[in-house]
């Protein structure tokens, strides 16, 4: 399990939140409270918890200084934001400090639970990259090498999550043509082994947080383990490597086709990652195997509002960080978050804003 940290001044807050978190289904755990930012450190760099949820008023050392530090000595801690204030200073801290949302008081459950979910999928990934990057010499000879062999599989294990079988395919034959590309007296031993073993453990990790049993997905891996040996060539490895991702893939699909109840977190988590790419109520209907109809029903009730008013929430939100903080130009700012037309994209903004993203630029100079 992951450990979790709330802060705030307001024991009442604090309860809140441990009411409103899915801890056990995100495989989360509460180990502390703080009652200000001071404690809160001290307790950080005493329980090295994984996330931080905080507020940002607090008497002593407020959010912002707590966010500055933060960042400053655990970059690597994921932080949730709340506030009781829509204030642009504290949104500009919270996004200078990386925090994976800024939640406004009083907080939505759905909103809490979907950023906790993004921070748990980031820490997961986090791990299964240190778990390859630590034994780095064993694998690679060269730094180059590690880190475009890192950024492969980077890219399939965000294809495994969207159990997209395509994705993961196409990604597997660039890194066959790589690996192939690789002079000899760059491979150190057994590293055709130990990166079919690499790809095992993270499929293994990913199936942990399922709702299928590994023997369920792949009755054969023992089969498939046994076939492993120093022996292969970079197409056995990588042919081994594509059964196992697929046989998965397909096994979850069949799942999901055949479950009685739509997970509505799994919907807000899918359009996180995806909202800045070309999705529309149709595409994400029958990316989860259901019509329309039920989708966009399902989802209002669930969420409140309807799915294109909350995809168009969330592409504005990133699009006018993307302006103000990272200074990006409107048309990347328009790219970055899925509009192709930089006309419907000045449209969409203004109508969304009540002025256009000119002026937006105009007034933070």
């Amino acid at each position: 399990m992951y450990k979790v940290m709330i802060i705030d001044d307001e024991p009442w807050s604090r309860k809140v939140i441990k009411q409103l978190g899915d801890w056990d289904k995100l495989q989360l755990s509460v180990i502390e409270e703080a009652e200000d930012g001071s404690e809160g450190l001290r307790l950080i760099q005493e329980l090295a918890p994984d996330i931080v949820v905080t507020d940002m008023r607090m008497p002593g050392i407020d959010g912002v200084e707590l966010l500055k530090a933060l960042n400053e000595r655990h970059p690597e801690l994921k932080i949730i934001v709340m506030s009781g204030y829509d204030d642009f200073v504290y949104l500009k801290q919270a996004i200078r400090s990386q925090a994976k949302e800024y939640l406004l008081k009083p907080v939505d459950p759905d909103e809490l639970n979907a950023a906790l979910a993004q921070c748990v999928r980031e820490l997961q990934q986090a791990k299964q990259i240190s778990a390859v990057s630590w034994s780095t010499p064993l694998i690679f000879a060269d730094t180059a090498s590690l880190n475009q062999y890192l950024e492969y599989r980077q890219l399939i294990y965000g294809y495994l999550l969207d159990l997209n079988a395509d994705g993961v395919g196409d990604t597997l034959d660039t890194l066959h043509h790589f690996l192939e590309g690789i002079d000899a007296e760059h491979f150190v031993g057994s590293m055709l082994n130990k990166i079919g073993h690499d790809f095992t453990l993270m499929l293994e990790e990913f199936v942990a947080t399922s709702e299928l049993e590994w023997s369920q997905m792949i009755p054969d891996l023992e089969l498939t383990r046994s076939e492993s040996s120093d022996q292969n060539s970079v197409s056995e490895t990588i042919l081994q490597i594509g059964y196992m991702y697929n046989q998965v893939i397909a096994a979850l699909q069949g799942a999901r086709k055949n479950r009685n109840k739509l997970d509505m977190r799994e919907v807000l988590a899918y359009i996180s990652r995806h909202y800045n790419e070309a999705i529309t109520l149709e595409s994400i209907a029958s990316y989860f195997y259901i019509s329309k109809e039920h989708l966009s029903r399902a989802f209002k009730t669930f969420n409140g509002d309807n799915m294109t008013d909350f995809i168009t929430h969330k592409r504005m939100e990133k699009a006018k960080e993307l302006i103000v903080e990272r200074k990006l130009s409107i048309k990347h700012a328009a790219e970055m978050t899925g509009y192709a037309d930089i006309a419907y994209f000045y449209k969409v903004f203004k109508k969304h804003y009540g002025f256009a993203p000119g002026e937006l630029r105009k007034g933070t100079e």
